[in-house]
């Protein structure tokens, strides 16, 4: 079922004091930070904090990211091989440029899975934050069944693409984005905002992603989480539409119907899940 994912927290994977207080806030989400926020002289332990908080936090009702090293850094085979597990929901791979990269996560997922008997996939989050990463955008989007949202980044994009990561500046980037996730049929989601201390400035750049239909947004301080779960919320409409879709689906199972049209859409199995979870997870 589609999960809300209006905020994903942040937390380095070397700062285990961090951990508790992660997975004590709001957030949709907590991702374990493997890449950017560990010193290359500490990703092996990183590893290991991170791989002992994920089967402690197995049971917490928040969806669990990791994110790895980037392919090219030659660290993520063995950032995956040590974090893939029962306690891990979706493996966050950063600077994706081609499919080829979420190839060889999969294949290292099917690996482990096999090996430790899973019967949920792990699901794959890249993160676009390069120009070429961008033009691929639709192609990585679908290199795999196994992802589940386009994450876009644009601290690297800015610098690669002498791009000032302004709200106003990123329309154009968010949009082909969001096209990309939404015909591939995952979720969209925004950057990071790195002024901690000014929160108007996330709650406007937050606005103006949900406004193109971003799903949620990054959060690097747990003091961006409520404005991040406020902003994303589904609101009163969007929860009365999945109502109704929902009330008509099961209307049309009871009555032997298994697809049809509703408010000139198609309507089947996976469509009304989503609009049930929709519900599930703004209510509960």
């Amino acid at each position: 079922m589609r999960r809300l994912r209006r905020s994903k927290l942040f937390v380095p994977g070397s700062r285990p004091e961090l951990f508790d207080k992660a997975f004590a806030s709001a957030a949709d989400a907590v991702s374990f930070d493997l890449e950017d926020a560990v010193a290359a002289d500490r990703k092996a332990e990183a590893r290991s904090l991170v791989a002992r908080a994920l089967a402690g936090f197995a049971s917490a009702p928040k969806e669990r990211v990791v994110r790895v090293n980037p392919l090219a850094s030659g660290w993520m085979i063995e950032d995956l091989l040590a974090v893939a597990g029962p306690g891990l929901d979706v493996v966050n791979v950063p600077k994706v440029e081609s499919p080829r990269d979420l190839h060889v996560a999969e294949a290292v997922l099917d690996h482990v899975e096999r090996r430790l008997g899973l019967d949920r996939p792990i699901g794959l989050m890249p993160t676009i934050e390069t120009p070429a990463g961008l033009r691929q955008a639709h192609a990585i989007a679908t290199a795999t069944p196994r992802v589940v949202a386009l994450q876009l980044g644009t601290g690297d994009l800015a610098a690669a693409a002498g791009l000032r990561a302004e709200t106003g500046n990123l329309v154009a980037v968010r949009t082909m984005l969001l096209l990309a996730a939404a015909e591939a049929g995952v979720d969209a989601l925004d950057s990071a905002f790195t002024g901690i201390a000014d929160l108007p400035g996330y709650e406007a750049d937050a606005r103006m992603s949900r406004g193109l239909g971003f799903r949620g947004k990054s959060c690097i301080h747990p003091t961006q989480v409520p404005i991040a779960n406020r902003v994303f919320q589904p609101t009163v409409r969007e929860l009365a539409e999945a109502r109704a879709l929902v009330d008509a689906y099961d209307a049309a199972v009871r009555a032997g119907i298994g697809a049809f049209t509703h408010e000139g859409r198609l309507v089947d199995l996976p469509i009304a899940e989503a609009a049930r979870a929709l519900i599930v997870a703004a209510e509960g």
